[in-house]
């Protein structure tokens, strides 16, 4: 049975991972190439509309993979647009922002580092302002949960924190058993509504340590610079004035050199700092409340969302693997 369980996560796993890389591939790759080969505008819409189609096809075929495996609620068309949006709106972007860029490069040297400066700075004001948390607060409700509450105000005079807003966001048709910190300054932590019905009482209260840890640690305004500076610098290097005629092979490189940056940056750093801090939250939770009703929450919450426990780390996500996360609980456990 647990053998049979493990090839369903996998088998699940495998697939809905690859239907979105493939998804990224057709909200990406055409645009780029439309762009740098240049087409006409007429041209480019009928490919735009081609690209719907296929997205369309493609998360109608998750819906599928979602129901045979976790037999989400969910509405098909609910479903289907909410995907098929997420991936066109990149197609969409890219234009957008490429006709932006060839705006910057009208302008003179001066001006363009100004306007891009600016841009980044106004762009920081945002990432850490409480605007990403304002729009998930209004389709969620205040956690109720009074033994939940009281538990939450003992993890905050143990972190030496203020009491954070806790709420649920109900998830519930779409089967997501899910945690997270939002906030750079000010911290807001939401939970779904599926993991707190199926998580017992003392395993919701160590999701909530691992969340608050993630605050005390101030992980997401951590992340925000890391990304902000990553940004910055590339975005300076890729809006290099090219047209001064000084330096033409470094002129040339640094454009390139910036888009490799944000590359590598995405794929690799970013995730690899994420799964560090993921770690630190994992230790720090478990000094403040029972290590192994996190474990037990982990386990669980993998099991829910049919994520597999071993999984390899080649495919770089944000989160370790759930093994390697209880391994890690238990060492520092056995330390302390």
């Amino acid at each position: 049975m647990e053998e049979d369980a493990e090839r369903n996560e996998r088998a699940y796993f495998n697939r809905i991972t690859s239907l979105n890389q493939i998804s990224s591939l057709v909200a990406f790759l055409p645009p780029l190439v439309a762009i740098f080969i240049g087409i006409a505008l007429i041209d480019y819409l009928i490919l735009l509309a081609f690209q719907i189609v296929i997205l369309f096809l493609l998360s109608s075929y998750k819906y599928k993979v979602e129901k045979r495996f976790r037999r989400i609620e969910a509405k098909y068309s609910s479903y289907v647009l909410r995907e098929t949006f997420s991936y066109a709106i990149i197609s969409i972007g890219i234009p957008i922002a490429i006709f932006l860029i060839d705006l910057f490069y009208s302008l003179s040297p001066t001006v363009r580092v100004i306007t891009i400066n600016v841009l980044f700075v106004f762009g920081l004001f945002i990432l850490l302002s409480n605007l990403p948390a304002a729009r998930i607060i209004r389709i969620s409700k205040p956690l109720e949960d009074e033994y939940l509450k009281d538990q939450s105000s003992k993890l905050s005079s143990k972190l030496g924190t203020e009491n954070l807003a806790i709420y649920v966001i109900n998830l519930d048709k779409f089967k997501i058993a899910n945690a997270a910190q939002i906030g750079a300054r000010k911290f807001s932590v939401f939970v779904s509504s599926y993991l707190l019905k199926n998580l017992t009482p003392e395993e919701n209260v160590a999701v909530i340590a691992h969340e608050f840890a993630h605050a005390r640690k101030r992980h997401v305004l951590k992340t925000v610079i890391v990304v902000w500076i990553i940004t910055a610098i590339a975005g300076n290097m890729m809006l290099f004035p090219i047209d001064t005629g000084l330096f033409p092979v470094i002129s040339f490189a640094l454009p390139l050199l910036g888009f490799a940056i944000i590359a590598v940056s995405g794929f690799y750093l970013i995730p690899a700092i994420q799964r560090f801090f993921e770690t630190q939250a994992d230790l720090l939770a478990t000094e403040i409340y029972d290590g192994e009703k996190l474990i037990s929450a982990l386990e669980k919450i993998n099991r829910l969302n049919m994520t597999p426990r071993d999984l390899s780390s080649h495919w770089n996500l944000d989160h370790p693997a759930t093994a390697e996360r209880v391994r890690r609980i238990r060492e520092h456990a056995r330390k302390s």
